[in-house]
C-alpha cells in the first residue's frame, strides 16, 4: 500500500522452496503526473500511475522481476515497487504490518505461513476476480485455498539434490556421484575422500547440508522410515528411535568423521554458498533456488543427483504464490496483477530462476540451464513429500524447528533427551496457538 519450505502429494508431472534489495526499474517519469487512480475496465491501461507495493525474500528474483514488471508496466500502466527482506525479517515485518493496515499489496507467501495468514482475513479474497488456473496443478494452489475460496496465484516450486563440485572431486580424483541410487555409506565414503586436512585444519570438506525443517534432518528422517509430526499435525515427534538412528548418522558425519560443516560453520561460512562455489566444498544438499546462483559461478562444473538414499528415497516438496493484503488501495489493479500472473507470459520470466508454477513456462526452466542435470528436481517429485508443517501456528512452528535443528546439531553429543527438549520446545508453542 503505498498510502500508508501442501498436503497429500506425490505428483508424477515435470512440476516441481525458502531468500534482495529494493529493485529500481522505474517506469518513465511524466512532468506533472497525475493523482493515482484505480480504474476499472478489463483492456489497455487501467491503472494510471498506479504503483503497487510488493515484499519477497530472495534477491535471485530482482532482476527477472524488473524485465516482468517493465512489461507489465507497459502493458497496463501498473508499477511496481519491490521491496526485499531476509526471510527471517520477513515474516516479522508481515505480522506486524498487515494487522495494522500497513504493508505490501503483493507479497510472496509460502506454503507453513498461509495456513495461519489464509483463514486470517488479513488476504484479499481473489475468487470473484474468475481467474483462469488451468495452467496450474491444483496441488500448488491449493495450499492457498480456505473454505472454497481462492487467495493466491503460485509462482514456483521446489524440491532438493544432491550438488557437487567437479573441480573438487576432480582434484581429488573421485568419481562423481552416480544421478540416482546412491545410498549413505557410499555418500559417507565419498565425502571422507574428498576432505582435506592440513595441519589440523580442514582445508576442504567432503559434504553440507542445512540444519532446517525444509532442506535437511527431515528428508533423512523420511529416509529411514521415520515420521515427524502426529496424524492431525498437532505434535511434534522427533524423538523416535527410527528417527534418532537416521539423525545420529548425520550428526556423526559433523562431530566423529569430521566432513561436515557443523551449523555454526554454515551460517558463518557458507551462508550464500560462498565455500561451496569456491571448491572448499565438495558435496552439498541444496534446494533448487541454489541452482541458479551455483550456475552463475560454476556453470557446468556443477553436478547434480539425487539425494543418496537409505531404506528407501525421501525428498521435501513447497511452493509459494502471489497473495494480496485485504487492505490493498488498488484492488482493480491487484486484480490486473494476478491476471498477469496466470499467464505463461509471467512463467516466463521466472523461468531462468525457479521452475515456473506454470505448467506451459516450465520447458524453459530446463533450457536456461541445459548443461546441468536440472532434471533431478521433477523427477524427485515421484517420492517427493510436502514440507512437514503443523496444522496449527505452523509459520512460527516452522521457524523454531529449524532453530532447534541447528541446537541439536551443535552439540557434539546426540542423544534422546535432545530430541525429546526440541519436541517439548516446539510443542509447547503448538499447544499455546491451540487453546
Amino acid at each position: 500500500m503505498k498510502t500508508k519450505k501442501i498436503l497429500g502429494i506425490i505428483l508424477a508431472v515435470c512440476v516441481l522452496l525458502v531468500i534482495a534489495a529494493c529493485a529500481n526499474d522505474d517506469p518513465p517519469a511524466t512532468d506533472d503526473p497525475p493523482a493515482a487512480t484505480d480504474n476499472g475496465g478489463d483492456n489497455g491501461v487501467v491503472a494510471e500511475n498506479v504503483t503497487l507495493d510488493f515484499w519477497y525474500w530472495d534477491i535471485n528474483m530482482q532482476e527477472q522481476y524488473n524485465l516482468m514488471f517493465e512489461y507489465l508496466y507497459n502493458e497496463t500502466g501498473i508499477s511496481v515497487e519491490q521491496s526485499i527482506t531476509p526471510f527471517g525479517d520477513y515474516w516479522t515485518n508481515l505480522a506486524t504490518a498487515l494487522p495494522a493496515g500497513a504493508g505490501p499489496d503483493i507479497m510472496w507467501m509460502n506454503h507453513p505461513n498461509a495456513v495461519n495468514y489464509v483463514p486470517s482475513d488479513l488476504l484479499l479474497d481473489i475468487t470473484d476476480f474468475n481467474l483462469d488456473m488451468s495452467g496450474f496443478v491444483e496441488t500448488l494452489y491449493e495450499p492457498f485455498t480456505y473454505q472454497g475460496r481462492l487467495f493466491g496465484v503460485p509462482i514456483f516450486f521446489d524440491t532438493h539434490a544432491l550438488a557437487y563440485n567437479k573441480d573438487v572431486f576432480d582434484a581429488a580424483g573421485v568419481a562423481y556421484p552416480p544421478n540416482r541410487g546412491w545410498t549413505w555409506e557410499e555418500m559417507r565414503a565419498t565425502a571422507i575422500e574428498l576432505t582435506e586436512v592440513v595441519n589440523g585444519e580442514v582445508m576442504v570438506y567432503g559434504l553440507s547440508f542445512w540444519f532446517s525443517n525444509q532442506s535437511g534432518p527431515n528428508n533423512f528422517v523420511w529416509q529411514n522410515g521415520g515420521e515427524l509430526l502426529n496424524a492431525d499435525r498437532t505434535r511434534f515427534e522427533w524423538n523416535t528411535p527410527a528417527n534418532l538412528e537416521a539423525l545420529q548418522f548425520w550428526h556423526n558425519l559433523v562431530w566423529v568423521d569430521g566432513v561436515a560443516l557443523n551449523p555454526s560453520e554454515m551460517s558463518e561460512s557458507n551462508g550464500q554458498g560462498e565455500m561451496f562455489t569456491n571448491n572448499m566444498i565438495g558435496m552439498e544438499i541444496i534446494g533448487l533456488w541454489r541452482v541458479a546462483p551455483y550456475h552463475d559461478v560454476l556453470g557446468d562444473r556443477l553436478g547434480l543427483a539425487h539425494l543418496p538414499r537409505h531404506t528407501h528415497e525421501a525428498n521435501t516438496f513447497h511452493n509459494l504464490a502471489y497473495v494480496s493484503s485485504a487492505n490493498t488501495s488498488f484492488p482493480d489493479a491487484v486484480r490486473r496483477f494476478m491476471e498477469f500472473q496466470t499467464t505463461s507470459t509471467a512463467g516466463d520470466f521466472v523461468a531462468p530462476v525457479f521452475i515456473p508454477a506454470h505448467s506451459a513456462s516450465q520447458h524453459l526452466y530446463f533450457e536456461n540451464f541445459a548443461d546441468i542435470n536440472v532434471s533431478v528436481f521433477t523427477e524427485a517429485m515421484e517420492y517427493a513429500r510436502p514440507l512437514p508443517i503443523a496444522s496449527i501456528n505452523a509459520g512460527p512452528a516452522h521457524t523454531l524447528v529449524s532453530q532447534e535443528l541447528a541446537r541439536v546439531f551443535m552439540s557434539e553429543v546426540l542423544t534422546a533427551d535432545l530430541l525429546q527438549s526440541m519436541d517439548d520446545t516446539v510443542n509447547e508453542l503448538l499447544a499455546e496457538a491451540g487453546e
